[in-house]
C-alpha cells in the first residue's frame, strides 16, 4: 500500500500515474482486467494493447528522439522508451518486437485492421500540418498514425500462422495471472523483473532527487527539504 496514510483518504490511486497512485494496486487492477477478458467469451477474438503514459528517471539508456517542439520550445514526442504489451490468442509468444511504436501506433493498428482513414490524412489535419510546417517549421505537428517517419504499427506482435489458422491459438490460461499472486503484495516478493529474467538498465545506478522534489504536492503540500515536511 502507499506509505502516505493521508493519500488513501483522497484517492487510492489505481491508474499507475506517478505522484498519487500505488504501483501494486495499479498492477492488480490491470491484472484483474486481463483476467476478466481472458475469462469472457470475447477472449478468442481479443487483442489487449497495454501502453504507458508516464516515464521518468533512468528508465532507459536510449536517448529520446525529439519529433517536435511546443510554442515555448519544450520538446514534444517522443520521450524515453516505455513498455508496450500485446496480449492476444493470436500473439507471438515470448517475443520482443523491435518495430518503433508509441501511442499513435495503437491508432495506426486500428486503422489498418479496420480499413479506416488515418487521422493524419483527414483534410483538416492535412491543412493543420501544412500550417505547422509553414509557421513553425515543423513538418510533423498533428496525428502520427500516418505521414510521420519512425512510427510503426503493432502488427508484428501477432503470429501470422495463428492468424491463418495454421497454428493453434493461445488459450486463455496463457494470459491469466493467478489471483493469489494478484492479492499478494508485493508481487513476486518484489522481484518481478528477476522472475522475468530482466535486469533493469538503471540497476545499481544512483538516481538522486532534487531536495525540493515533492511527488505529491496535492496531498502532501510543502517542500521535503524544509525540515517539517511529513511524507
Amino acid at each position: 500500500m502507499d506509505p502516505n496514510p493521508k493519500l488513501a483518504k483522497v484517492f487510492y490511486g489505481n491508474d499507475d500515474h506517478p505522484g498519487y497512485s500505488d504501483s501494486q494496486i495499479s498492477e492488480a487492477l490491470l491484472a484483474n482486467e486481463i483476467n476478466a477478458i481472458a475469462d469472457s467469451p470475447y477472449w478468442k477474438e481479443s487483442a489487449i494493447l497495454i501502453a504507458y503514459d508516464e516515464s521518468d528517471g533512468l528508465y532507459d539508456h536510449v536517448q529520446p528522439h525529439v519529433r517536435s517542439w511546443d510554442a515555448a520550445g519544450v520538446p514534444l514526442e517522443q520521450g524515453p522508451r516505455i513498455p508496450a504489451i500485446v496480449i492476444s490468442p493470436y500473439s507471438v509468444a515470448h517475443a520482443i518486437s523491435h518495430v518503433p511504436t508509441e501511442h499513435s501506433s495503437i491508432i495506426k493498428t486500428v486503422d489498418e485492421l479496420f480499413g479506416l482513414i488515418p487521422l493524419a490524412d483527414l483534410p483538416d489535419e492535412t491543412r493543420a500540418r501544412q500550417i505547422g510546417s509553414e509557421k513553425f517549421h515543423q513538418p510533423n505537428l498533428g496525428p502520427a498514425d500516418d505521414k510521420v517517419p519512425g512510427v510503426g504499427d503493432m502488427l508484428s506482435a501477432f503470429d501470422t500462422l495463428r492468424l491463418q489458422g495454421k497454428r493453434p491459438t493461445l488459450p486463455a490460461d496463457y494470459a491469466k495471472i493467478p489471483q493469489a499472486e494478484i492479492n499478494a503484495f508485493p508481487h513476486y516478493n518484489g522481484s518481478g523483473c528477476r522472475q522475468l529474467q530482466i535486469t533493469p538498465t538503471d540497476a545499481n545506478i544512483p538516481n538522486p532527487l532534487p531536495t525540493d522534489f515533492n511527488p505529491r504536492p496535492d496531498t502532501t503540500p510543502g517542500i521535503p527539504a524544509s525540515g517539517n515536511w511529513t511524507p
